[in-house]
């Protein structure tokens, strides 16, 4: 039989990635829920069974007993949650909880869940910054009590400033590196917030969505973090493209990290392989 395997977010930029790898062996029947808030059809991987749908619908949308959960479908951007305050309870509070209660009554073989590194951030407890990071460490916090509580099997991973194909470059849920690709084939000015040294660890997707499936294979409990090493400011970014610079006044997103957890390097050998400025 098949190993069944669930990616929630699955038509989005680093869920694509992560449905193309699992789909290389045939022993895999890889299924993808997506509401398409902020992912496109245009990423899907042929053979994978792709179901529209919210997470807090997902026992009635998925009829199978996974094996593995790959939960990566969240709301996941920082700046403008604070607009979207209503729909980052939706989607992360209570549509994990019943992803993690999915898991749960059906006995998933282990749940998956993309962290956000915003945890982390220096300056200040990091989960208070913004509404984003707020419910993603109140998810990590439930999922290891989970863990505790119920038994429930789990690996969570934290993810850096994915760039790389599929990157969505429209609109206020814009990542930065495709927004200033956007911005640099059409002549346009940088548009950068605000002081413009803010660091950020940018992570090739394909090594993301690489790590994310050894986390699923081999990792266990709290703590893989999938960054590259190297930190670049936003500015660094801007220059490597060339162009001229506008400032803008802005939420300039998260501080920049701390010390962060290794077990990713050190327990599962994981390793980037492309540094943004090459």
């Amino acid at each position: 039989m098949k190993k069944i395997i669930l990616v929630t977010g699955g038509a989005g930029h680093v869920g694509s990635h992560v449905i193309e790898i699992l789909l290389k062996d045939p022993n895999n029947h890889v299924i993808s829920l997506d509401n398409y808030f902020n992912g496109f059809e245009r990423n899907h991987i042929k053979g994978a069974d792709y179901r529209r749908g919210d997470t807090k619908d997902i026992d009635k949308l998925i009829p199978e007993n996974p094996d593995v959960v790959f939960h990566l479908g969240e709301y996941a951007r920082i700046a403008p949650s604070f607009d979207d305050v209503d729909k980052v309870y939706d989607l992360n509070i209570s549509g994990t909880f019943a992803v993690v209660e999915f898991c749960r009554k059906r006995s998933v073989g282990k749940l998956v869940y993309a962290g956000s590194s915003t945890k982390f951030a220096i300056e200040g407890d990091g989960r208070h910054q913004n509404p984003y990071s707020f419910s993603k460490a109140t998810n990590v916090d439930l999922i290891n009590d989970y863990g505790r509580w119920y038994g429930l099997p789990y690996a969570i991973c934290y993810f850096y400033n994915a760039f790389g194909p599929r990157e969505n470059g429209e609109g206020k849920y814009a990542t930065l590196i495709a927004k200033l690709e956007k911005q640099y084939l059409s002549g346009q000015p940088f548009t950068i917030h605000k002081p413009g040294t803010q660091k950020r660890n940018f992570t090739y997707v394909k090594d993301l969505a690489r790590g994310i499936i050894l986390v699923g294979e081999k990792g266990n409990g709290d703590g893989y973090s999938l960054n590259n090493e190297k930190a670049y400011s936003v500015l660094d970014i801007a220059n490597a493209f060339g162009g001229p610079i506008e400032m803008v006044d802005s939420y300039s997103g998260r501080k920049d990290s701390g010390d962060l957890p290794d077990k990713a390097r050190g327990e599962l050998g994981w390793e980037e392989t492309v540094d943004i400025l090459d």
